[in-house]
């Protein structure tokens, strides 16, 4: 008799178990799901893939300077955000691609860093970092409807 109530406890156990393993799945499952932006790891895979003309003149902090500049033109546009745990907004936000470049360029000149952060440098960069941006899932893909952009 002992052996029929143990056997029975394992297979409710077991029952509860997967019931609630098998919900918690399937409610994160429909969340999307956060991208963690790493400077460091960002910095490395971008400075990784730049051209050999580009990283002969660059430095890492360099990069990071671009980088946290862009990073603060994507807060400014409500796109990024300091925090970890906020919930992905069901709004579609649109970043003009040219936009960033110019405000960059713009801080950047008439410092000292303007012979090496060249336009074409900086450019070189936003488009690596797009390519980043996109292998942690912080970006979709391109919005449709411009004739220079290929469908899907």
């Amino acid at each position: 008799m002992i052996w029929l109530f143990t056997a029975l406890s394992v297979v409710v156990s077991f029952v509860i178990a997967a019931v609630t393993v098998g919900w918690v799945v399937e409610r994160q499952a429909s969340r999307a799901r956060v991208a963690v932006y790493d400077l460091d790891a960002a910095v490395h895979y971008v400075a990784d893939r730049l051209s050999e003309a580009t990283t002969a003149e660059l430095s890492y902090d360099d990069v990071a300077d671009v980088l946290g500049w862009h990073l603060d033109e994507l807060r400014e546009r409500g796109v990024a955000s300091f925090r970890s745990d906020e919930a992905p907004g069901d709004a579609l936000v649109v970043v003009d691609e040219d936009e960033p470049v110019a405000r960059i360029l713009a801080r950047i000149d008439g410092t000292d860093r303007a012979n090496t952060l060249t336009d074409d440098r900086v450019v070189e960069i936003l488009a690596t970092h797009d390519g980043y941006l996109r292998s942690i899932g912080a970006v979709g893909p391109a919005v449709g409807g411009d004739p220079a952009t290929p469908e899907p």
